[in-house]
């Protein structure tokens, strides 16, 4: 594992590289996305995993941690959805240079899943597949989920960086708020041009709509659900553990 930083001085963003472990015809890079707030936390194990995985079967990874996040600069309050397409931007662009290749292939989960959706629909060229882990489907949903109501009113009033709500001890900001209500998975999916793949492992009622636009991304894209428990969430008998089938199935789909 080699660490480093990406961005600009003023966004600093840790990271770490894997090279691959077995040499391929062309070079094929991956670049990782995480979850936030106690999501990171727990799921941390398993993407690490999935880093190595993904090395073994020949790609060059780089996983790193959004503006705000982990070990990258930033105040959680300064961190919005739209800075964090900008930071995997900045991933891709680093990863490019060090595998020397044009197109990387992007792996995000929960809203690292969403937001690797948006960054792939903007840089189609860049992308060469995408996959999402259990991604936030509906922002209105993942809210309701997490028990945060804050009034419409107080939402439009709140300065930007002002904390109007926690998430497990996580601050969110009113933009961050804004950011995550307005999450809709099918109209980034619908706009992404790569190959795609959608892997869930906690069903849910967003995924009955997923399901049904899915003709409209077409052939390019798949919804599949498979029998793990959730990497991402507390569980005394779970957290730190390792969802093999969801990494082996991941490995297998971009082989």
């Amino acid at each position: 594992m080699n660490p480093l930083y990406l961005g600009t001085s003023e966004r600093r963003l840790f990271g770490i590289y894997e090279p691959p472990a077995v040499k391929c015809g062309r070079p094929r890079a991956a670049v990782l996305c995480y979850p936030w707030g106690s999501e990171y936390v727990y799921a941390h194990r398993s993407m690490r995993h999935l880093a190595t995985k993904l090395s073994q079967a020949g790609f060059h990874t780089l996983r790193f941690d959004f503006f705000g996040t982990g070990a990258s600069s930033g105040d959680p309050l300064d961190a919005d959805l739209t800075g964090w397409e900008g930071d995997t931007e900045s991933a891709i662009e680093g990863l490019k240079d060090i595998a020397g290749t044009t197109r990387v292939t992007l792996v995000g989960m929960r809203i690292g899943g969403t937001v690797a959706a948006k960054a792939a629909a903007q840089l189609a060229d860049e992308i060469e597949a995408l996959v999402m882990w259990d991604p936030i489907v509906s922002g209105a949903e993942y809210l309701r989920s997490m028990d945060i109501t804050v009034p419409a009113p107080v939402q439009m009033a709140a300065p930007d960086a002002l904390a109007v709500a926690e998430i497990d001890g996580y601050p969110l900001s009113a933009r961050m708020l804004r950011d995550f209500e307005a999450i809709d998975l099918r109209v980034d999916l619908a706009a992404a041009e790569q190959r795609s793949l959608v892997l869930v492992t906690e069903r849910l009622a967003s995924h009955e709509d997923l399901e049904r636009d899915m003709p409209v991304a077409g052939a390019r894209a798949a919804l599949e659900f498979v029998l793990a428990r959730c990497p991402w969430r507390e569980d005394v008998a779970l957290t730190g553990a390792v969802q093999v089938q969801a990494i082996q199935r991941i490995v297998e789909w971009l082989a």
